[in-house]
């Protein structure tokens, strides 16, 4: 039994043993869980919005990519290329001309440069995930052409009056000027 000492007047315990904790308490556990759960959603919505902002801005350098191609594919064989843009599924496919069977109606897949595939490119899914084409405006149509100078058409194969314009999601959009045919992607707040 430990011994008794006074202080002030009042019986006071000396060699009190004190309980050894071995675990936490279910309290400080749930408090702990609740600050990172808050910590975790004040975290991921940035991180979730950049990375739909990355993907955009990885769509539209992709998509840039793919119709400078296209245009130097024009340039280099002599051939006219196109590129069809399907806003409804969220996807573009690359054409060039067939020196067999010459025109727009006898024009053939061609194979895109990051896969060699002629595949159409397909957002919405994969690396393009939450990415999709808002609007596609070339002279009102949804179809580029480059002639075998690189001179930008629409579908109707009208010379481009004014800046052709492909919008995705995320405020980013590709341009496509008239006469020479300048390809850049677009951002805006």
């Amino acid at each position: 039994m430990p011994s008794a000492a006074l202080f002030l007047g009042k019986p006071m315990l000396l060699n009190r043993v004190k309980p050894e904790r071995t675990a936490f308490t279910l309290i400080e556990l749930i408090t702990v869980m609740v600050i990172l759960g808050i910590v975790g959603v004040a975290v991921s919505g940035p991180t979730l919005s950049l990375l739909d902002s990355m993907r955009s801005d990885a769509a539209a350098a992709r998509m840039t990519s793919d119709i400078r191609y296209t245009q130097r594919l024009a340039l280099g064989s002599g051939l006219r290329t196109w590129v069809s843009f399907d806003a409804a599924n969220e996807r573009y496919s690359l054409f060039v001309e067939d020196p067999a069977n010459p025109g727009k109606a006898g024009r053939v897949a061609a194979a895109n440069p990051l896969d060699l595939t002629t595949n159409a490119i397909q957002f919405g899914s994969g690396p393009y995930a939450n990415v999709g084409i808002s609007s596609v405006d070339m002279n009102a149509t949804t179809e580029l052409e480059f002639d075998s100078v690189g001179r930008p058409f629409d579908a109707d194969g009208v010379a481009l009056t004014s800046v052709g314009t492909v919008v995705l999601t995320g405020n980013v959009a590709v341009q496509v000027r008239p006469v020479g045919g300048l390809v850049e992607s677009v951002t805006w707040p």
